[in-house]
């Protein structure tokens, strides 16, 4: 009866390693297809671009990384995931003033953009972040890196916000702030779509800054809102790049 009890003790045993093996065998260690960081393509106003073989009509929300009307802030995108069983995404952050990269969040993996209100974001310093992406077993890919830099946003002077004017004389002002080399008005409509936009060049003009809306454009939007706001750009010679900002939006309704 003994010898029966250690033979099952040891068919069990055999049993369990076996099953342990298969678990073993089966685990997932397969990681994500590596992520891919979009990079600033463009402004809203800016033509077309190529990106990965495909026409890119650039707009709010797929232009890369780029900064926010709503602070200063940086929104940071990537291409869109190819696997299914994801969890989560990990940011990491850095610049020339602190190289070593910090983990500052962990986000779910159906996000597609990540936005850093960091109140500690500096004006004209270039932030670099790149993303672990993780799945559900606990494999993680990393991604490549994209960088952006801020500049301070303009000052909105008039219209104010909710002002009615004449489309005879749809005239936009406002302060710089900081040292810009060129600025975009750009005027959406009550769906956010792009209407208009005018670049202007500056060196030594003093404030405060204007452009006027084309009457015969204007005219065509008489009796509805517009919202409009004001994108500064700067050249950064190192980096071949524009370091950039977006003000504050505001509505003006066309009389």
């Amino acid at each position: 009866m003994k010898k029966i009890s250690i033979a099952l003790l040891l068919a069990v045993i055999l049993f369990l390693a076996a099953c342990a093996g298969r678990d073993e065998d089966d685990k997932d260690t397969t990681p994500p297809i590596t992520p891919v960081m979009t990079p600033h393509l463009g402004d809203t106003g800016d033509p077309p671009v190529i990106y990965q073989g495909q026409t890119v009509f650039l707009n709010e929300d797929n232009n890369g990384i780029d900064t926010v009307p709503d602070g200063n802030w940086i929104r940071v995108s990537w291409d869109p995931f190819k696997d299914t069983d994801l969890s989560h995404v990990k940011i990491w952050r850095f610049n020339n003033f602190n190289p070593e990269p910090a983990l500052i969040d962990s986000i779910s993996a159906t996000a597609d953009y990540y936005l850093d209100t960091d109140s500690r974001l500096t004006e004209r310093v270039w932030y670099s972040y790149f993303i672990d992406l993780v799945d559900l077993a606990g494999n993680s890919s990393r991604s490549d890196t994209t960088s952006y830099a801020l500049l301070a946003k303009s000052i909105l002077l008039s219209p104010e916000n909710g002002a009615t004017v004449s489309p005879l004389n749809a005239r936009f002002s406002w302060n710089r702030s900081g040292e810009v080399g060129k600025f975009r008005l750009i005027l959406f409509d009550e769906n956010y779509e792009y209407v208009w936009h005018e670049d202007l060049f500056v060196a030594l003009e003093e404030d405060p800054l204007t452009i006027s809306m084309p009457s015969n454009l204007a005219l065509q939007y008489s009796g509805r809102s517009l919202r409009w706001r004001v994108d500064s750009f700067d050249w950064d010679e190192e980096m071949q790049a524009y370091m950039g900002s977006e003000s504050h939006e505001r509505v003006v309704h066309i009389q």
